[in-house]
């Protein structure tokens, strides 16, 4: 995702030709939360639908020329889009190819993750089953290191394909920044716009596809029993992770934690938020949700105001029970 702060002028010449080479996928006042997953975003002024990699780049042109601020989503499923919509164009990666060739598949930036999954299955490769039921796209999984079940994309990625300062650059694996769930993508101070990434995964046995299969339908039961009660934008917060040091220290303060958490050097944000009794709690029409207190839930008719200030809560209530602060998974979009 990025934005790009400029001051607004008439753009007439970028929406004609927009309006020419998108037809029905360049909308004006279009709601963002149309598609953003927690269903909440006022209306971007100009929103288009790129379906391949020289769409975005011919859009972002176009904008940069017109001097229109801009912003990139994939399946809207970690963004908080601001009541106020945005003021510029919202370019929607949406759509792209998925080539394989041996045990590296190059996928672009609006495929659905999912499809990369089922791919990577069709073709006897694994690599990927952490990603089932994770929606997006594969720039935004880049983008945020998306991981699940000891796996991310770190661990796949071998080149990352940018538009940066105008020119399609590509990046190795040890310049994308990778972190938990972060990346240099995700800084909005890089500038850089992912266009397609490429994976190396592992050739499978028989054996091991079905051995796949099998683990992918397990997480599928769990996810379902986390996220399954209303819109929402998944994990909302990042778990938190320590060192050895801070891990130990840790426990000495706070012997209720699991000892789990202390090998793995990891406290989970759920497992925090559960803690501080916030399961459950609503603020107009978000709350925590009940099944995993992990996640924010839109309950019909929820604002990004709404959203903020029960963040902010969370953030809070943690950091005073515990001394730890919590960071936001998601991005904010038009605030």
């Amino acid at each position: 995702m990025r934005r790009k702060s400029k001051p607004w002028k008439q753009a007439n010449i970028m929406l004609e030709q927009a309006k020419k080479n998108l037809g029905k996928r360049f909308k004006e006042n279009e709601p963002l939360a149309s598609h953003t997953t927690l269903r909440i975003g006022g209306p971007a002024k100009f929103f288009a639908i790129a379906q391949t990699p020289e769409e975005i780049l011919a859009l972002i042109q176009e904008a940069e020329t017109a001097g229109v601020n801009h912003a990139i989503i994939g399946g809207g499923s970690n963004i908080l889009a601001s009541d106020d919509g945005f003021d510029g164009l919202v370019i929607k990666a949406n759509g792209g190819e998925i080539k394989v060739d041996g045990e590296q598949m190059t996928v672009d930036a609006g495929a659905p993750l999912a499809l990369a999954l089922t791919e990577a299955t069709k073709n006897g490769l694994t690599g990927l089953e952490w990603a089932v039921g994770i929606p997006g796209t594969v720039g935004g999984a880049v983008c945020g290191n998306a991981g699940a079940y000891g796996g991310d994309m770190a661990q796949s990625v071998v080149a990352v394909k940018v538009l940066q300062d105008e020119k399609a650059v590509e990046l190795n694996n040890s310049d994308c920044g990778f972190g938990y769930r972060d990346s240099r993508f995700k800084k909005d101070a890089n500038g850089d716009i992912v266009l397609s990434a490429v994976l190396k995964l592992k050739k499978a046995t028989p054996e091991e596809i079905t051995a796949a299969k099998e683990k992918m339908l397990k997480i599928i039961a769990e996810r379902g029993a986390k996220f399954s009660e209303g819109a929402s934008a998944g994990s909302f917060f990042r778990n938190v992770m320590l060192t050895a040091e801070d891990a130990a220290e840790f426990k000495k303060t706070h012997p209720e934690v699991p000892d789990q958490f202390i090998e793995w050097r990891k406290i989970p944000a759920a497992w925090l938020i559960d803690q501080c009794g916030l399961r459950g709690r609503q603020i107009g029409g978000v709350k925590v949700s009940k099944r995993h207190a992990g996640v924010i839930i839109n309950t019909g008719g929820a604002t990004a105001s709404d959203v903020v200030i029960m963040a902010s809560l969370v953030k809070q209530k943690v950091r005073s029970q515990f001394g730890l602060q919590l960071m936001e998974e998601v991005q904010y979009l038009g605030f």
